[in-house]
């Protein structure tokens, strides 16, 4: 009799370590389907702050927990929906975006952005014989649900100013971390 009772005592506690498994895969699927997404930086359209081949786990909920402010790193779907694409939040929904002379203009007033790169942007003005690192755009008015996103490498960036504005819902991520290779380990986010 308890040769039988230490088979169903083995039995139950193989049962329940595979409960506790399937329970701990189906919490990680859901963190990682609707807080986290692991992903690999394609291109150059954020250089420097991101690079080409960088590992990152950028932060899904940040995007429905928190309001999407100017400057922000967002994960959004291309225009097609085949892609997903990082790029940063230059204007809000309402405001009207211009660039003269190289210099941010929301609602006519002059906006600095202190996340480019100085030398970064010096050295490409220089090498390429521009005017300016970001050219000239003429002012674009944002609806109620639209935002005006860029990538941080103004000449080498698919973005608002050629695709049009991204509505709220095409935002699926803000901020993220970069954890590979493992001596640029960050978190970019507003303003970085």
């Amino acid at each position: 009799m308890k040769n039988k009772k230490d088979k169903y005592d083995i039995l139950y506690s193989i049962l329940d370590f595979l409960r506790m498994i399937l329970v701990a895969f189906i919490i990680l699927m859901l963190v990682f389907t609707f807080v986290l997404r692991k992903n690999t930086v394609v291109g150059s359209s954020m250089y420097p702050t991101l690079e080409d081949g960088e590992h990152v786990i950028v932060n899904v909920a940040a995007s429905y927990l928190t309001d999407i402010e100017r400057f922000d790193v967002v994960v959004v779907h291309s225009p097609d929906n085949k892609d997903l694409w990082v790029k940063r939040v230059i204007g809000l929904p309402g405001e009207t975006i211009s660039y003269q002379d190289g210099i941010l203009y929301v609602d006519n007033k002059e906006i600095e952005e202190p996340f480019l790169d100085k030398n970064y942007v010096e050295q490409v003005v220089k090498q390429q014989q521009l005017k300016t690192f970001t050219q000239d755009m003429a002012p674009v008015t944002l609806k109620d649900n639209e935002y005006f996103l860029m990538g941080d490498n103004r000449n080498n960036s698919m973005d608002s100013r050629s695709v049009g504005p991204f509505t709220r819902d095409k935002i699926i991520a803000k901020g993220m971390l970069i954890y590979s290779p493992i001596d640029k380990v960050r978190y970019v986010s507003n303003g970085k």
